[in-house]
């Protein structure tokens, strides 16, 4: 077999997620700092769109507040379009590019989604069926909006809801603040820390949330999840975790495994159905993607 002679330049691999978010819409959805946050956006076709105000997914990438992608999601968004859902990866700021931390991407979550139901007619949306999707420290920023008072950002409409009506996480960080947790230094003080705790802010009337979360996982402990769902059941809360035995962080992704990333496209699309934000699929299942 040949080989490229030597200083010829390869030709570097294709980010299947990146070309996935050029097919979006891109808007901004906040100015903050100087900095413009964008919102990706994907429609579905006529002959999949319901005949009535569409639900809508928002989706938060992975980060663990310091770097990650914001095309991470797009498969999941371009999947949900074509079964009949607005889908939106959001971005949101992170330490490496904008020098913040937990707390500004909590404020971001909720400015995203407040933008969202203030924007309902245009994005031909219902504002009553959103759900927020969002992985590892992005988990814990959408995550917060529904469990937590508080982090808005001022410039915010207040009176609008930043609470989606549905919530899907991925190895999320549940627990900000036992000894065990992931990312306690990251916080400007401690009484932040223990604030932002989600499994601190438990309560009942919180809205169906699905966790999903590998046992393995060395980065975000599955314990925090583990701990989350049981204290969260018995505050009669729909909150259902399903256990990703061996896996480990970031099992879910497209590019990691496909059988992973079809598993959990297929629980959340049947919870989606479960909760009327979708029509049943006649043809459900994923089928090989090239």
């Amino acid at each position: 077999m040949e080989s490229p002679s030597e200083g010829q330049p390869r030709t570097p691999p294709i980010d299947r997620n990146r070309e996935l978010l050029k097919t979006a819409r891109e808007e901004t959805y906040k100015s903050v700092g100087g900095v413009n946050l964008s919102a990706y956006i994907w429609e579905p076709e006529m002959d999949k769109a319901p005949p009535y105000p569409r639900s809508v997914a928002a989706f938060f990438f992975s980060s663990g507040w310091d770097n990650g992608q914001v095309a991470q999601f797009a498969p999941h968004c371009v999947y949900f379009a074509s079964r009949g859902m607005t889908t939106i990866c959001f971005d949101y700021r992170v330490a490496t590019r904008h020098g913040t931390g937990p707390v500004e991407a909590m404020a971001d979550a909720r400015s995203a989604i407040r933008w969202i139901r203030m924007n309902a007619v245009e994005l031909g949306i219902n504002p009553g069926k959103i759900v927020g999707v969002g992985g590892s420290g992005g988990g814990h920023a959408i995550a917060s909006s529904v469990i937590l008072n508080g982090f808005d950002d001022p410039s915010d409409a207040l009176d609008c809801s930043p609470a989606p009506n549905a919530i899907v996480l991925f190895n999320p960080v549940m627990d900000t603040y036992s000894k065990h947790a992931f990312g306690r230094d990251r916080w400007p003080d401690q009484a932040t820390c223990k604030a932002a705790d989600l499994i601190r802010g438990i309560k009942p009337g919180l809205p169906p949330m699905l966790i999903m979360h590998g046992t393995a996982d060395r980065v975000v402990p599955f314990d925090g999840s583990y701990e989350f769902a049981r204290k969260s059941t018995k505050k009669k809360n729909l909150c259902r975790l399903i256990e990703f035995e061996g896996q480990g962080h970031g099992f879910f992704n497209f590019n990691l495994s496909f059988e992973m990333y079809e598993a959990t496209l297929m629980a959340m699309d049947e919870l989606f159905v479960e909760l009327g934000f979708l029509e049943p699929d006649p043809e459900a299942g994923l089928g090989k993607v090239d």
